[in-house]
């Protein structure tokens, strides 16, 4: 090879040299593109974790939200409950005297009813929590949130049904009264689906503007519906009351206990059940034995 040819060689490689490197050049500012873009597409750990720290944070507070409610709620309940035993411990301080074993051995009740002219007697169950002024108002929604000063209270108040008569001269009285959960009112009613804590409380006793105590004792216990007649009201028809006991001896919870017989009047004490059914209740009833002075 002369020296012209190794020239135009060389001019040939240098060529070469130079398209080969600018391929490469393009290469590598294509790969850097492609990088760019894709880092820029994929948040960097660092951005994750920023990310993920503000949700938490979220989540956070939105559980302290939901516990500092819970709490508040929890606490209102309870000031609710102190402030109703509070009340009607107030109220037996003030009506009654009690004596050494628990037992009222006398309630003012003529000043009671000078107070409040709804007020038709006491009723009291020994050895239970049920001692409270008895009532009946204008509609038996009346003393659902009300007690015996007419003042808002959620465990309202122990009432006659309003269709019933005031003095319980009727076959068959109801009367309501709540369930609280800290068994004040008729919160401890359910007990008596025992047999064995019926016959250790067998009577309920309700004092009258007379002065006498009504006593009647307990023969039923069930959890009725409230439309499978056990809240009809009847009076002077001896074949509504014969349905009528027919149907408590075919629900109740007792056995061979006696049942009312011809001319006995009774009650019939209604509380929710522990479940808050709409539908049901439980039901507690009562024959009239007689009247006495004191509380045996």
């Amino acid at each position: 090879m002369d020296k012209k040819d190794l020239i135009i060689e060389e001019n040939k490689i240098e060529e070469i040299i130079e398209e080969t490197g600018e391929t490469i050049d393009e290469t590598v500012e294509g790969t850097i593109d492609e990088n760019t873009v894709e880092n820029a597409e994929e948040p960097t750990p660092k951005k994750k974790k920023k990310k993920s720290g503000i949700v938490y944070k979220l989540v956070m507070l939105i559980c302290i939200g939901v516990f500092l409610f819970a709490g508040y709620n929890l606490y209102k309940i309870q000031h609710e409950y102190a402030e109703i035993e509070e009340y009607y411990e107030d109220i037996v301080e003030e009506y009654v005297e009690v004596d050494e074993d628990g037992t009222i051995s006398y309630v003012d009740l003529d000043r009671l009813i000078e107070n409040n002219s709804d007020v038709k007697g006491w009723i009291y169950i020994e050895d239970t929590t049920v001692s409270y002024p008895l009532l009946q108002g204008p509609n038996n929604d009346y003393y659902l949130y009300l007690n015996y000063d007419e003042e808002y209270s959620g465990a309202g108040s122990i009432y006659i049904d309003s269709a019933n008569a005031g003095d319980l001269s009727d076959d068959h009285t109801i009367i309501y009264g709540h369930n609280m959960k800290n068994n004040s009112m008729l919160g401890r009613m359910s007990d008596f689906e025992s047999q064995a804590h019926r016959d250790a409380h067998p009577n309920v006793y309700i004092l009258t503007p007379d002065g006498v105590w009504n006593k009647y004792e307990i023969f039923g216990f069930y959890r009725a519906d409230v439309s499978d007649g056990t809240f009809n009201i009847f009076t002077d028809n001896p074949d509504s009351m014969t349905r009528y006991i027919n149907l408590v001896a075919e629900k109740n919870c007792y056995d061979n206990l006696n049942l009312p017989r011809d001319g006995e009047k009774i009650i019939t004490l209604s509380t929710c059940t522990e479940d808050l059914d709409d539908n049901c209740r439980n039901v507690l009833h009562a024959r009239f034995v007689g009247t006495v002075e004191s509380i045996e």
